[in-house]
């Protein structure tokens, strides 16, 4: 696995230039600081010898590596590092400014080439850059005063090495263009996911067999559910970007790359600027949600302009995600599940009939529930049958709640893949960001209902009437939820329970599913005498609302939905990550 230790840090707004700097001359001997995180051995510092010299780049090679080979390895590196320096002078260097931009040139050391140290890191680390370094030793002691990168030894006669360089030196044009341009530090997710696509800018993925791309496929095949925007700099978190940012140039183009890079926003923001400026309709939902289903269908068949599927080596027979999990058995079968998901990661459940059958409930019916306080779910689905694949799309109400019915399920043994994802958050990603819960349940019925005409609206069946502060259970389920109106809160442990001297198991009302579904779920809390408002999850971590008044009513919560909680309850949950207003 290659990680990236990447520190954006603005000191000053101001960035200095060292004055008087001069060319490097081979044979040159320089002490450098080291991260002892990657170090191999925990080392803060080496001394490395310039080895190898391009029109733009330094080869220095830390001198207790280069001393412990034998002459058949030096010269072997030797001349692997002169024709990488080529690579560097022809290729990568010219290629990725084309569409990157520049780098900072001459930079902080006034010196127009960039410096690459050869050392020895730690086996899970293919290279590293250092954002520190690009500031002068008066500021940070620790800065080398360079542009530069850092590789493992290791690579260095990998088939692959070229493109660990090209993937560290698009970080070092983000850095001139987002931090020294316009002052601001560019999502991580992001970041890496333009790194990543630097070997295919640069033609290293051409040949998709044993390539770089390849490799990310296997990564992501591995885990595609891993959020895409948070960045835990996990190897799956690698394989996500990669192949998210290679379906998005696939079809809008390297340009979209150069608009995001020179624009002064980040993250999401910068790829909906880039899509408007060039012309698109969709926004970076529409096309994660394009891109979901790809990953399952990569099929060019399906939609317009061939928006299911990758365009380029990526065909079906090597991308192509499985299922998360597979229901079969109807009509007999009814399944009710829950689950929790992050923003931006995708799951698949496919309902299959199996064997065509006769039978009255010939229509399957999927219900979606997402939490309507902190989440914004799609819920695309694709109907299989003959052969032929269908993509339609759950239409959910403003609890995030919706319905489809599929008829003729069983009778044409079709089989349906449902894909929920929440697209709530739209940055201030983090290494470990907040869940929304969610659950479906799937059943045979007899018919899809007839939806009445709009004049003939029908009226909501009225909310049972249980006094606020009743217990309530559905019937054969755990879950002990406490109303208040129209809302039900689910109280997560028996120790928050017991907690209320008030509350007595005796006095849990166990009732049909039904009765308790007619109840909002409710998921924001406020201690007695505490104005900060909470949003808790459901693995037990509380959210601080940081927003004001009217942006809280803009996001579709209401100030009803709040449950008073004493401040045992609120400090019981872990403290996670606020949510903003987006």
């Amino acid at each position: 696995m290659k990680k990236i230790l990447f520190f954006l840090l603005i000191l000053t707004g101001v960035f200095i230039f060292s004055a008087g700097a001069q060319a490097a001359v081979l044979g040159e001997q320089v002490n450098f600081h080291v991260d002892s995180t990657y170090d191999s051995t925990g080392r803060s510092q080496v001394t490395a010898t310039l080895r190898v010299a391009g029109d733009y780049i330094y080869f220095y090679i830390e001198d207790d590596y280069w001393d412990g080979l034998t002459g058949l390895y030096k010269n072997a590196t030797r001349e692997e590092l002169e024709v990488l320096a080529d690579e560097f002078d022809q290729v990568i260097y010219p290629k990725e400014r084309a569409v990157f931009g520049s780098e900072w040139n001459p930079g902080i050391d006034n010196d127009s080439r960039i410096t690459v140290l050869i050392t020895k890191l730690v086996n899970s680390a293919g290279g590293y850059i250092n954002i520190y370094d690009e500031y002068p030793k008066s500021q940070i002691a620790s800065s080398n005063e360079r542009e530069m990168i850092y590789l493992n030894s290791l690579v260095v006669l990998h088939s692959q090495n070229k493109s660990f360089l090209a993937h560290e030196f698009q970080h070092l044009i983000t850095f001139y263009q987002k931090t020294v341009l316009y002052g601001v530090e560019e999502d991580v997710w992001l970041n890496e996911a333009r790194s990543e696509y630097a070997p295919t800018i640069c033609g290293y993925n051409d040949s998709y067999r044993n390539s770089y791309l390849a490799d990310r496929v296997d990564v992501f095949l591995e885990d595609p559910t891993d959020p895409l925007g948070e960045w835990a700099n996990n190897t799956n978190d690698y394989g996500a970007v990669a192949l998210f940012m290679n379906y998005l140039v696939n079809h809008y183009g390297q340009d979209i790359i150069t608009r995001m890079v020179l624009s002064d926003k980040t993250g999401i923001a910068s790829i909906n600027e880039a899509l408007i400026s060039l012309g698109y309709e969709k926004s970076f939902t529409d096309i994660f949600t394009d891109w979901a289903i790809t990953n399952y269908v990569n099929n060019c068949s399906l939609g317009e302009d061939n928006q299911y599927c990758y365009l380029n080596d990526l065909t079906y027979q090597r991308l192509n995600v499985d299922y998360s999990a597979s229901y079969s058995g109807f009509p007999n079968l009814i399944v009710s599940r829950s689950s929790s998901v992050k923003d931006w990661s995708p799951r698949w459940y496919r309902f299959r009939q199996g064997t065509v059958q006769e039978t009255e409930k010939d229509t399957l019916k999927l219900e979606f529930i997402g939490s309507a306080s902190n989440a914004n779910f799609k819920v695309p689905y694709i109907t299989e049958y003959g052969g032929n694949k269908i993509v339609n799309f759950m239409s959910l109400d403003n609890y995030q709640q919706g319905v489809a019915y599929i008829p003729n399920f069983t009778s044409l043994n079709k089989s349906v893949t449902m894909i929920p994802f929440n697209v709530l958050k739209q940055s201030n990603f983090t290494s470990n960001d907040a869940s929304s819960f969610f659950s479906f349940i799937a059943s045979s019925v007899s018919d899809v209902p007839v939806i009445e005409e709009e004049e003939e609206e029908e009226e909501e069946e009225p909310i049972p009437s249980y006094p606020e502060g009743s217990l309530l259970r559905a019937i054969g389920d755990y879950r002990v939820y406490i109303i208040k109106g129209k809302y039900k809160r689910w109280i997560q442990t028996a120790e928050i329970f017991n907690n209320y001297g008030h509350l007595t198991w005796d006095d849990i009302i166990d009732v049909n599913a039904s009765v308790l579904a007619q109840y909002k779920e409710a998921w924001l809390i406020r201690a007695d005498g505490d104005k900060k408002v909470y949003e808790l999850n459901a693995d037990g971590t509380k959210h601080w609302m940081n927003m004001t008044a009217e942006q809280f009513t803009l996001t579709g919560r209401r100030w009803d939905m709040v449950y008073i909680v004493n401040d045992w309850e609120r400090d019981f949950y872990k403290t996670g990550s606020a949510v903003m207003y987006q």
